[in-house]
């Protein structure tokens, strides 16, 4: 029986790859969350699911997460925020975190199989699925998420380092948008427009459970053209640019709670 690892579940692609997984009677469910009440709280149906083991901690519990990635064929590390925060780490924290609980899982066993990093990160990262935008709004996105995707970068390049023993697969989509499945494609060669997280997380598992992408960034494009455009996003990417040219404006409206 396939078993997998969810990383970060309570946000909205680990929501939806948790959501996809359980309703395969065959797949065995590692859920890593910081807040165990939040999870229940969005998806509660987990509970009762014998198949899914809900681990709550920090991520620099590396027992725990040991615990959690023990016996898994791969894992899906999708935290993450749309926040450009200055100083963000969330995703070298993960990095760090995971390759540290299988540096001991393997230590204790050298012939232990190493769970495939099924990493979400963005098409804004990889050259080849943005030389078809303009360059104008390439430099848009990349100051607009420029915390998130320094964050991301070296995270990546983190993992890079252990590709020896380890296996890693950089899922790079385009822009997110709430809404629901309407079908998606693999490609290594370029990415699509607005892009649900249910096909999103569709998508990840289909890499997970195909392989053959080592080391690689792969889109997961829309199939169709009925995803729901998201007209809000122009609005995030001007809070986040003003977040980048002045940081300190992110700390003022967090402690007035205006996010």
């Amino acid at each position: 029986m396939p078993s997998y690892a969810v990383l970060g579940a309570t946000g909205a692609t680990g929501k939806n790859v948790l959501k996809l997984l359980a309703k395969n009677p065959e797949n065995n469910i590692n859920v890593y969350v910081r807040s165990k009440s939040k999870l229940l709280s969005q998806v509660p149906d987990i509970e009762s699911n014998k198949r899914i083991h809900v681990f709550s901690g920090n991520l620099s519990d590396t027992a725990l997460m040991s615990s959690c990635l023990e016996n898994t064929d791969a894992v899906f590390a999708t935290v993450a925020s749309n926040d450009n925060m200055p100083g963000t780490h969330v995703a070298q924290d993960t990095a760090h975190s995971v390759v540290v609980a299988l540096m001991d899982l393997r230590m204790r066993d050298l012939q232990i199989k190493i769970p495939t990093i099924i990493w979400l990160s963005s098409a804004s990262l990889n050259q080849k699925f943005h030389d078809h935008i303009p360059k104008a709004a390439h430099w848009i996105l990349m100051t607009a998420n420029s915390y998130v995707y320094q964050d991301l970068m070296h995270a990546q390049d983190y993992l890079k380092l252990h590709e020896k023993w380890l296996s890693a697969v950089y899922v790079q989509p385009g822009a997110l948008v709430e809404d629901k499945q309407h079908g998606h494609y693999l490609s290594t060669e370029k990415e699509g427009p607005f892009l649900s997280y249910a096909d999103l997380a569709a998508g990840m598992i289909e890499i997970a459970e195909t392989g053959g992408y080592d080391w690689k960034g792969v889109a997961v494009v829309p199939a169709t053209n009925k995803t729901a455009i998201e007209w809000k996003v122009p609005l995030v990417l001007a809070r986040n640019m003003t977040w980048h040219f002045a940081p300190w404006l992110y700390w003022l409206t967090k402690s007035l709670r205006l996010h």
